[in-house]
C-alpha cells in the first residue's frame, strides 16, 4: 500500500542531485529489528525512518529490502547511509545492477504522476 503526506515542507537550499517524491512503503534494514517505513524516494535515494538512527554511522553501508508498488518481487539494495535526523536516516542508493535503478524508476514515475499538481 502507498499513502501520501499531505505536509508540504519549504527548504531554502537543497543538495539533492534528483527530485524526491514523498511515499510509503515498508522496508528492512539488514540489522535493525522490526518493519521500518521509508517516507520518500528519489532516484538517487531514499530516506527511512528508523528509531535511534543514532547508532547507524553517516557514511555506513547498509542494506535495504523494500516491495516497491510497482514491483512484483522484494527490491535488495545496498546504500550509504548520508543523512541522520531523529527521525530516520536519509541513504544514497548504490545500484549493483541496471534492474534495480530501473526498479526505482518506474516507482519515481508511478508515484510522481499520482501527485496533485499546485
Amino acid at each position: 500500500m502507498v499513502e501520501f503526506r499531505s505536509e508540504k515542507r519549504t527548504v531554502d537550499y537543497d543538495k539533492r542531485k534528483y527530485p524526491r517524491v514523498e511515499f510509503r512503503c515498508n522496508a528492512s534494514v539488514f540489522g535493525i529489528d522490526g518493519v521500518l517505513t521509508v517516507t520518500d524516494l528519489s532516484l538517487g535515494g531514499i530516506f527511512v525512518e528508523v528509531k535511534l538512527s543514532s547508532k547507524i554511522l553517516i557514511g555506513k553501508l547498509v542494506s535495504i529490502n523494500l516491495k516497491l508498488p510497482t514491483e512484483k518481487i522484494v527490491l535488495r539494495l545496498k546504500a550509504k547511509v548520508v543523512n541522520q535526523t531523529d527521525r530516520g536516516i536519509g541513504c544514497q542508493i548504490a545500484y549493483d545492477n541496471e534492474r534495480e535503478k530501473k526498479a526505482i524508476y518506474r516507482c519515481f514515475d508511478f508515484v510522481k504522476d499520482t501527485l496533485p499538481v499546485e
